[in-house]
């Protein structure tokens, strides 16, 4: 078992295939190297009618922390959370993207990930989706699309398939069971979904979010 730094290189050339380890015994961030990784290595194979080398890649700390660390917490940790989880971690999607990647605000850490999940949403439906053949899946990209997921330090938020079931079902059944709702207060907003699906009733006069 080697503990430093290094890199190790698996090649399988008639397959067009390249696997790379890459092990770090720094804290440096190492999702942002990632386009430089995918532009030195990801090389087309020869020949026209070839396709664009994909990467699949995921992300796993290295060590023991909990415990072991004197003063460590896996909840300061987004990479010990959701994020490393069930995002980085994860070798069973088609697309993992980051779209916002450990942005800091003076609150909090803001991540942003685009995932294809083989099982929801298939590959080949996506990049028929993106064409313009008056196929079905052309014509209704937005069925098509990966999901967004949102992470506020490290832990899972919301996305884009799971916003509306989770808001439609906080709201719509007390907004019906109210025989005329004029007024609403939302206390924890969040995205602003659930006042998306509020202000769907007309009888509305009102209605103030509370961020906490």
């Amino acid at each position: 078992v080697l503990l430093e730094s290094h890199v190790a290189f698996h090649t399988w050339p008639t397959e067009g295939v390249i696997a790379m380890d890459l092990f770090t015994c720094g804290s440096g961030k190492l999702v942002p190297t990632l386009p430089s990784i995918q532009q030195l290595f990801g090389v087309k194979a020869a020949g026209e009618d070839s396709d664009d080398p994909m990467m699949l890649w995921s992300h796993k700390l290295r060590g023991f922390r909990e415990g072991f660390v004197p003063g460590y917490s896996f909840d300061l940790n987004p990479l010990d959370s959701d994020l490393g989880a069930e995002i980085l971690g994860s070798h069973d999607v088609d697309i993992k993207n980051p779209i916002v990647s450990a942005s800091e605000t003076d609150y909090q850490t803001v991540d942003i990930y685009e995932i294809l999940d083989p099982a929801s949403r298939r590959l080949s439906d996506y990049y028929k989706s993106l064409g313009d053949d008056g196929s079905y899946e052309s014509l209704h990209p937005e069925f098509y699309a990966p999901d967004l997921i949102l992470l506020l330090d490290g832990r899972i938020q919301s996305s884009l398939y799971g916003d509306a079931p989770y808001h439609e079902s906080i709201v719509h059944p007390a907004m019906i069971t109210h025989p005329n709702p004029k007024r609403v207060a939302v206390i924890g907003g969040g995205e602003g979904a659930t006042v998306r699906e509020i202000l769907k009733h007309s009888t509305l006069e009102k209605v103030v979010m509370i961020e906490i």
